[in-house]
């Protein structure tokens, strides 16, 4: 309908302001581990320490969409989250997800500051660290809304 009517450009953007994860396509959130970010961003007590940010196969995507099912069960939220769909990284599974993840942060994402690269212990893609090394040293850079 209507609502959702983000383009890929602006979810992803709206991803990585959120997770600093630095995606560069939708494809990517078939990992699961930036969707996971986002929900931890919301509700601030996912076990991260479950979560791959590294991974690089299909069945570590499948224990990380499996964590966010547990979240889902936990807080009652009632989205079917499809583990073997979502980690093959199609385009539209995925989008479809983004989008609807993105309405229901909009809903709830409590607003104030979210250290994302503290919350996941500084892991992560490669890339994501080179860009954020400089605030390292300086502790969690201040995100003006």
């Amino acid at each position: 309908g209507a609502m959702g009517s983000e383009s890929r450009q602006e979810l992803l953007a709206w991803i990585n302001q959120v997770t600093s994860l630095g995606l560069t396509r939708i494809e990517d959130c078939g990992k699961g581990y930036a969707m996971i970010q986002i929900f931890d961003s919301i509700y601030q007590d996912i076990p991260l320490k479950k979560v791959n940010f590294e991974c690089n196969n299909e069945y570590q995507y499948i224990n990380n969409w499996k964590v966010l099912q547990q979240v889902f069960l936990k807080k009652g939220i009632d989205k079917v989250v499809d583990p073997e769909r979502l980690s093959r990284c199609k385009m539209q599974d995925n989008l479809e997800f983004v989008q609807w993840a993105k309405r229901f942060w909009d809903q709830y994402y409590p607003g104030g500051d979210y250290d994302a690269l503290a919350r996941r212990g500084n892991r992560g893609p490669a890339n994501t660290r080179v860009m954020n090394s400089s605030a390292g040293a300086t502790g969690p850079s201040r995100r003006r809304q």
